[in-house]
């Protein structure tokens, strides 16, 4: 199956270990093109007929209505790891990526999570899921102290993820967790390596981000919003043996007491956990993962209605 894979430069950031480490399992073309605007100039002027498969790896909410460029490749497959906003109200994209997916027609989406998978086919969208990864290359154990108790690393400004920024500043006013910042690669790698338990917060999200992935592959105890049962099951996570759970502030609380009460147990959390990660959940697995997704034939979404066409008003420039 001849393949192309078309990436903005932005994604790319994220993405590039995946497809450095999908050469390894299936051969393709591949094209970097400079943010949205040059992804919509390159879906514009190029001849695809050579491609049983296009693959635009971009966030289509950045795309806006630039999205109606990528209706001119065949075999069209969207590698957006931002759809998770379809189900946050205070996104822009909020409950409309099924109006705009089924308005490209014949497309495939691949999603990060499988609750939103299955919503999504619900909606007849040809949906499937292949969870978010980590490049362990970069994200590794380190023979360091702990000194960060608990700890949350990142930005937290974000106007989408209103809930978790809340949330998290709410818990560092108590003296609960600390918001650490890193520049990415080597710095971001041991400052993670320096806490013993990260906090995640992915509140409203139903699914898992990359962080969590990082934390655990760096050691940390996760200590994570709880997802919805099938992200769960689908991951491997298992509360209690590799990874900590909670989705309220009372059982944050409580789950931190008992970290800082039984250190053997957590360390043992924290050592599966690990182990789990760098076994499952690296870009190479995703990567391996890959062509079964790309290869079945894509269906056709079903047709939109005056719904749809309301909702797509809304998707930006």
């Amino acid at each position: 199956m001849k393949t192309l894979i078309v990436s903005t430069d932005g994604k790319l950031m994220v993405t590039r270990p995946l497809w450095q480490a999908a050469r390894q399992f299936f051969e393709f073309d591949h094209v970097e093109v400079t943010r949205e605007h040059g992804l919509e100039a390159y879906f514009n002027e190029t001849d695809f007929s050579g491609y049983d498969r296009v693959v635009a790896d971009t966030n289509l909410r950045r795309l806006g209505k630039r999205y109606h460029s990528l209706k001119r490749a065949p075999g069209l497959v969207v590698f957006d790891h931002d759809v998770c906003q379809n189900n946050v109200s205070t996104s822009e994209w909020y409950h409309r990526y099924p109006s705009v997916l089924r308005d490209l027609g014949d497309v495939r989406i691949i999603v990060s999570g499988a609750t939103l998978a299955g919503e999504l086919r619900d909606e007849g969208v040809d949906a499937c899921y292949l969870p978010k990864g980590y490049d362990n290359t970069v994200i590794m154990p380190l023979d360091i102290e702990r000194t960060h108790e608990a700890a949350f690393v990142g930005r937290v400004k974000n106007k989408v993820y209103k809930r978790r920024k809340k949330f998290l500043l709410r818990q560092e006013k108590l003296g609960r967790l600390e918001l650490l910042r890193a520049e990415p690669g080597e710095a971001y790698n041991r400052l993670l390596n320096q806490i013993r338990v990260f906090v995640s917060a992915d509140i409203g999200f139903g699914e898992y981000m990359i962080k969590n992935f990082e934390a655990m592959a760096a050691g940390c105890v996760l200590l994570a919003w709880r997802q919805p049962a099938i992200e769960q099951s689908s991951l491997g996570f298992v509360e209690g043996e590799n990874v900590v759970l909670y989705d309220s502030e009372p059982e944050l609380q409580e789950k931190l007491s008992w970290l800082k009460g039984n250190p053997d147990k957590a360390a043992r959390i924290a050592a599966a956990g690990q182990q789990l990660v760098s076994r499952q959940h690296t870009w190479t697995d995703r990567a391996r993962a890959m062509p079964a997704l790309l290869s079945p034939e894509i269906k056709t979404a079903r047709p939109t209605n005056w719904r749809d066409r309301l909702r797509i008003r809304g998707v930006g420039k």
